[in-house]
């Protein structure tokens, strides 16, 4: 029966039915068939998915993020491009740094390369960049917004591995931030091998400097507010995120100025379509894991895995390689909410802690994202420098190279991550 699920699932996919609708389609086939169990148990399932305060906070990240698009992205990116447009490459190292100061306020993949990419990506190619490496670059950067928190990404994986968001929020700063440095460096380097030109930063006297630093200081304030209250134990991470909702309308609306009435009309109406995606999938997706728990399938998996293989390196190792391979097709959520209940109790079989593996599973998210056929950070930054993905396939591989190289430091370095959670002491 598990196999007919399995294959309902599969053949829905193949036909292109959107993916919340076919992991629904194929929980509901396999109770159908199931006499001992009742029809309707699929919408209670379905109910008791979402029916949680800390997924409240899933909606209210992702419009702080659409209302911070309003004054704050051309602030941060001038900020930094103070730091870093005198460099070779600079433009390129700056929109990393730009997509990492956004991901930290929109918790968004998509919306950080849209948002960054659209200031970065034109000027970069006016000055002479080649297009595959400047859509393969901000693709990549864009997507460490689902590590650099806060994430929405990972306050899903926080639920369904039954783990601290807090944990998680701060164990994505230093691979985060490491992920982008290294992609900055990548920009360097290219840039001087290619001969790409250098940037005027139009940064003439201290003057100049300290005002930049000064408008961009209450934009970069959000994640600090988000991290500070919810690691002080002043509010919870959802209460964090309507505080941070707030914020971002006051400097959007009052403190800018260059958001209308309109606007917000638009931000709110976009904002609550994006989230009534993402939670009817994680809706969609809880009777499929309760049906995955009630036929004993992590346990099989679990010990067919070991069974194979011995080596607890060699199992991590593979359970990567999977995760790797289904986020070149799979949507985000979609991994998170179906693997997690069958690879996390094999690798903490195995010693892994469950944040450090939160990690890696965002970085082979972050690799899927760039990594066609799905690839939809790809996507979107072709789009904004009009080009054909295929156009960007030699370079996209320079910069996957930079994410698995981070994703390999986690899985034998996981000290990286656990720093700042084990310091917090929560």
């Amino acid at each position: 029966m598990i196999g007919l699920m399995f294959l309902i699932f599969a053949v829905c996919m193949i036909l292109a039915i959107p993916v919340g609708f076919s992991i629904a389609i194929s929980a509901t086939a396999f109770l159908f068939f199931d006499a001992g169990i009742p029809i309707f148990s699929i919408v209670q399932k379905m109910i008791d998915g979402i029916n949680s305060f800390s997924y409240l906070a899933l909606p209210l990240f992702v419009l702080s993020g659409a209302i911070m698009v309003y004054g704050a992205t051309p602030r941060l990116m001038r900020f930094a491009n103070m730091l870093l447009g005198r460099l070779p490459g600079g433009i390129g190292a700056a929109g990393c740094l730009g997509c990492g100061f956004f991901g930290a306020i929109s918790g968004s993949g998509v919306a950080t390369t849209a948002s960054v990419g659209a200031i970065v990506g034109p000027e970069m190619v006016r000055q002479g960049y080649d297009k595959g490496f400047v859509a393969s670059l901000l693709a990549a950067s864009g997507t460490l917004g689902l590590v650099i928190p806060p994430s929405v990404c990972m306050v899903v994986y926080s639920q369904n591995a039954s783990c601290s968001i807090g944990d998680m929020f701060l164990a994505g700063f230093i691979p985060g931030i490491l992920a982008e440095l290294l992609l900055a460096v990548l920009s360097v380097v290219i840039a001087k091998r290619r001969k790409y030109q250098q940037v005027d930063v139009g940064v003439t006297n201290a003057r100049e400097a300290i005002a930049i630093t000064l408008d961009a200081f209450l934009p970069l304030l959000m994640p600090v507010i988000i991290l500070g209250g919810t690691m002080s134990g002043v509010c919870t991470a959802t209460e964090s995120a309507a505080v941070a909702v707030v914020y971002a309308f006051v400097l959007a609306k009052f403190v800018y100025r260059e958001m209308t009435w309109d606007d917000l009309y638009r931000t709110l109406v976009n904002s609550a379509k994006s989230s009534a995606s993402i939670l009817f999938i994680i809706s969609a997706s809880t009777p499929f894991g309760w049906v995955l728990t009630l036929e004993n399938v992590t346990t099989t998996v679990s010990n067919a895995v070991f069974a194979v293989v011995k080596s607890p390196i060699l199992v991590y190792a593979a359970v990567v390689l999977i995760l790797i391979i289904l986020g070149t097709f799979m949507e985000s959520f979609t991994i998170i909410i179906l693997t997690t209940p069958i690879f996390l109790p094999i690798v903490t079989a195995i010693g892994v802690d469950p944040v450090a593996y939160g990690l890696v599973l965002m970085f082979c998210i972050c690799i899927g994202g760039v990594t066609p056929p799905l690839a939809v950070c790809l996507f979107t930054a072709c789009k904004i420098v009009k080009i054909r993905i295929e156009q960007a396939i030699p370079d996209v591989f320079m910069v996957l190279g930079v994410l698995l190289l981070v994703t390999i430091l986690l899985m034998v370095f996981p000290q990286i991550a656990l720093f700042l959670p084990s310091i917090a002491g929560t």
